[in-house]
């Protein structure tokens, strides 16, 4: 990794591959700094676990380590609630990578280097594809979410930062089993964005708002069968008196 040069060390990295664009910053600062550490020719080197003051790597101290990091997150407290709700965990692998902006979008795509023909959204060719893009702002997707809160006669506006967007939508009702509901109808109507949009882009299906609020309805209906002990409506009478099971 380098060499004594007059007495002094000098750094002689070599990567395996060139850099994404997410990652330039990230080697720059680790590059500033191992510059700054200090090699001596007369000193024998030794690693040091830098977390505890003895220099001894411990699973105990990285688990602490670990535990620190993830207060820390901002999503934390959005994180949590949506682990601890009883839903398919093909759902709460998409919403993690939702929250995070991890799903394949054709941004994130041209920002791993991916080459496509194009990296505009797929529904309106206009934008580039963002999780934002898609999710929030296309004129199609944004008035499903406006349609839902017609149901209860909400209005204002709602941020487009998917754990922002999503406290907006489900804490809003002093009521824990309306809230409840709302989460399940934010995840199942993103979801269902999400799997009409790669439909359309591998089936060759056509993106139907309607057809994606049915599938989002259905699916809200069938997990609260599952969780609310004391739910018993038939699917045709609970979709049309929307507004007294949401509200």
């Amino acid at each position: 990794m380098g060499d004594f040069v007059e007495g002094r060390w000098e750094w002689k990295l070599s990567w395996r591959r060139d850099f994404f664009d997410h990652e330039i910053h990230l080697a720059a600062d680790f590059l500033a700094e191992i510059d700054s550490t200090h090699i001596h020719q007369s000193s024998r080197d030794f690693l040091c676990w830098k977390p505890d003051t003895n220099g001894i790597f411990s699973t105990k101290s990285a688990y602490k380590v670990l535990q620190e990091s993830h207060h820390s997150d901002s999503e934390d407290n959005v994180l949590k609630s949506m682990w601890k709700l009883k839903i398919p965990p093909k759902v709460s692998a998409f919403s993690w990578r939702f929250f995070k902006n991890r799903l394949p979008t054709r941004d994130n795509l041209r920002k791993r280097q991916v080459t496509m023909s194009s990296y505009s959204c797929p529904l309106c060719d206009h934008e580039e594809e963002s999780i934002y893009h898609l999710m929030f702002n296309y004129e199609k997707t944004r008035s499903l979410w406006w349609e839902t809160m017609r149901w209860v006669n909400r209005v204002g506006p709602h941020s487009i930062d998917p754990k922002n967007h999503f406290l907006q939508f489900t804490q809003w009702n002093s009521k824990a089993r309306t809230n409840k509901r709302w989460e399940f109808l934010w995840l199942t109507l993103s979801f269902s964005i999400w799997y009409h949009r790669n439909a359309m882009l591998f089936k060759n299906q056509p993106f139907t708002p309607e057809k994606v609020m049915d599938d989002a309805l259905f699916h809200t209906w069938s997990w609260l069968k599952c969780v609310e002990k004391d739910f018993n409506m038939h699917f045709t009478f609970w979709s049309t008196n929307l507004k007294d099971v949401f509200s």
